[in-house]
This record gives structure tokens, C-alpha cells and sequence, in this order.
């Protein structure tokens, strides 16, 4: 956990692994993974008192980094199925700890076989580490979500090469220019899209 004063948080990030989720590079033992090893990770909530069955990619690996003075702590995806049509929305989330002024994020960019989709975050949450000190600049937290279309989330699945450390990226847009580009990892995708695609078989 990142301390708040801004020393110690410059120190933590600057020793963090570089990692796809900021952008260079997925980590090797993710790389190494199948499709068909994530979809075993994946964790399934099927709670019969809930309209959606839940597949999240959330414990499959979990890594952090850092991208343009941001600490991405973890990023990962969601699939919520309904019961009745098999229905399915598509979710991402990212979780960012950095410091200074108050980031706001408008729009996320993601490249796509049809072009640049600009998509409205469905949810985006802000909060600050309760310093208790007027002398320390405190960390700031944000949580970033926003559903992909089920076109884009098969071709970035397609994308998946075996051993191929390439994220797709994904770039966040701040209202003031402070972007932030993260990634997704093509075989993280693909099982996911394989642990659905089971389910509704």
C-alpha cells in the first residue's frame, strides 16, 4: 500500500515493475499463460438472487506499475451475463493512486479494427488519503470503469499471440491533458471471452 506522503510515494513508485498496465510491456508469467489457463482462473459469482452471473479476470495476475507519474495499482475485466438472454456488458477497471492536482477523466480511447472508439467512463471514483497533516502532500485515488463493445473485446481477444508481451492500450483522457495510457493484456481478454463463451455453450 502506497503511503501518503508524496516522498514516500515517489520512492514506492519509482521501485514499482514496469508492467502492460503502463504501458511497455505484460509481464512475463502473464505472457506465458493461455487463454485457456485464464478462463480456469477466471472467478465465477453465480448468485441465484442476482439477474447477472459475474465472470471477473480480478485474481487471475495481479501486478502494478507506473505511466506518467500515475501508480497503476491493477487493472482488470468484468463480464455481467444475464440469466434470461445470455445477454452480456463488457467492463473494464483500472485502479490509479498519484499525487498533485485532482485528475477528472472525460473519455477513454481504445484503438479498434473500425477506428478510435472515445468512450464516457461509466463510472469514475475519486477519493484522498485522510493525511492528518498540513505538511504532507496526501496520495489521491482513482477508479476508473467503462463497458467495451462485444466487437471490440473479441478483437482485442483475437489479438492474442502465444508469448507475446504487446498490451493493447487504453488511454485515459483527463480534462486538463494529464492522460494516462494503460494496457490491456490480449490473453487476459481471450480467457475471459472463453470463460463466457462456456457458460453460454
Amino acid at each position: 500500500m502506497l503511503r501518503t506522503t508524496l516522498m514516500t510515494a515517489a520512492a514506492v513508485m519509482a521501485a514499482a515493475p514496469a508492467y502492460a498496465a503502463v504501458g511497455d510491456k505484460l509481464p512475463a508469467g502473464l505472457a506465458k499463460l493461455s487463454p485457456d489457463q485464464i478462463a480456469d482462473r477466471v472467478q465465477v459469482v453465480d448468485d441465484p438472487l442476482e439477474e447477472h452471473v459475474v465472470f471477473s479476470t480480478k485474481g487471475v495476475f495481479r501486478n502494478s506499475g507506473v505511466k506518467d507519474d500515475v501508480a497503476v495499482h491493477d487493472g482488470f475485466l468484468e463480464a455481467r451475463k444475464t440469466r434470461a438472454g445470455g445477454e452480456v456488458v463488457w467492463r473494464v477497471r483500472h485502479d490509479l493512486t498519484y499525487s498533485g492536482a485532482r485528475r477528472d477523466v472525460k473519455l477513454v480511447h481504445v484503438n479498434t479494427p473500425d477506428g478510435l472508439l472515445k468512450i464516457a467512463p461509466g463510472a469514475v471514483r475519486r477519493w484522498s488519503e485522510d493525511c492528518g497533516d498540513v505538511a504532507v502532500v496526501c496520495s489521491q485515488h482513482l477508479s476508473v470503469e467503462f463497458d467495451l463493445p462485444e466487437t471490440a473485446v473479441r478483437h482485442i481477444a483475437a489479438a492474442w499471440r502465444p508469448g507475446d508481451r504487446t498490451p493493447w492500450r487504453v488511454r485515459f483522457k483527463d480534462a486538463r491533458g494529464q492522460d494516462v495510457t494503460v494496457g490491456l493484456a490480449p490473453v487476459e481478454v481471450a480467457g475471459l471471452v472463453d470463460a463466457v463463451d462456456r457458460a453460454r455453450r
